[in-house]
């Protein structure tokens, strides 16, 4: 695989720390809690989260790492659908506009 095949997008946000953290959903679909909570979020000059998406016509599946151990991406999962989303994202974005762009999306997948 050539690294020049590569598509890698990395983003950052701030850390967010629950003061009163909510008790279970009153609707999981919306994601709605139970009952109010108190957080605050902290400046990204100090503390922050960062995650690089990477995408290659050669990856044969998706997989994940965190915190440098490969990590279990569950079926219906929360995680599983940030990654559909990600997928649509690229073929609307670059794809689609773009006929001669790598296809890294298959539709099904």
């Amino acid at each position: 695989m050539s690294s020049a095949q590569i598509y890698e997008a990395t983003a950052s946000a701030p850390v967010n720390i629950a003061v009163i953290k909510y008790w279970g959903k009153r609707d999981t679909k919306f994601i709605l809690p139970t009952n109010s909570s108190l957080s605050v979020t902290l400046d990204q000059d100090h503390l922050r989260s960062t995650t690089t998406s990477r995408a290659d016509p050669s990856f044969e599946a998706d997989r994940l790492w965190l915190n440098g151990k490969e990590d279990q991406i569950t079926v219906g999962s929360r995680l599983e659908t940030c990654i559909k989303e990600m997928k649509c994202l690229r073929k609307e974005t670059v794809e689609d506009m773009d006929a001669s762009a790598p296809k890294v999306c298959i539709t099904g997948k």
